[in-house]
């Protein structure tokens, strides 16, 4: 069987180290996707039209979103709903916000706020961190204990026989 520090530093290493390492990729995309779509946006004031009320997914209780009406810049209005869902509510009937929108695709457009625009590079960064802390920690605690461990057993050493007779071996 394999030293269980062996088999910790390797998951350290090999498994946790580079999940955090994907999830930060995962980030770093989601950041640049982002900034690269707000760099095509029009940024216009919006106004919250209605709170909508729906179940959360442990059905437990609810989460609201916000439906938005606004006016593009060519005088079209468009409304949408907010993906964003909260408890509680994060914005109130008649609210101006401020939205951005592709002109290109003006339903596909956004409110202007932090957790709206930066929620998933912020819990992917957040999830990467705890996976590659997880494993660094592993790292170098198995480094740590492997050091103690062989300092213990050379400090000290046991006879030839009373060695082999610890695995059921007894030495002629």
């Amino acid at each position: 069987m394999e030293d269980p520090t062996t088999f910790l530093n390797r998951l350290g290493k090999f498994v946790l180290i580079p999940i955090g390492l994907l999830l930060f990729v995962a980030a770093a995309w989601s950041v640049w996707s982002t900034k690269s779509w707000l760099a095509r946006t029009l940024e216009v004031e919006g106004v919250v039209v209605e709170m909508v009320r729906m179940r959360d997914s442990d059905d437990k209780g609810y989460v609201f979103s916000p439906i938005v009406r606004f006016e593009t810049a060519d005088g079209g209005t468009h409304q949408f709903q907010s993906g964003l869902r909260t408890y509680p509510p994060a914005y109130r009937t008649g609210e101006v916000v401020s939205v951005v929108y592709d002109p290109a695709v003006p339903d596909a457009a956004m409110i202007r706020s932090l957790l709206s625009l930066w929620l998933m590079p912020i819990i992917l960064s957040f999830i990467g961190t705890i996976f590659g802390a997880i494993g660094i920690f592993m790292i170098v605690m198995c480094s740590w204990a492997s050091r103690v461990f062989d300092q213990q057993t050379a400090a000290v050493p046991r006879p030839a026989s009373e060695a082999s007779a610890a695995f059921g071996r007894t030495t002629p």
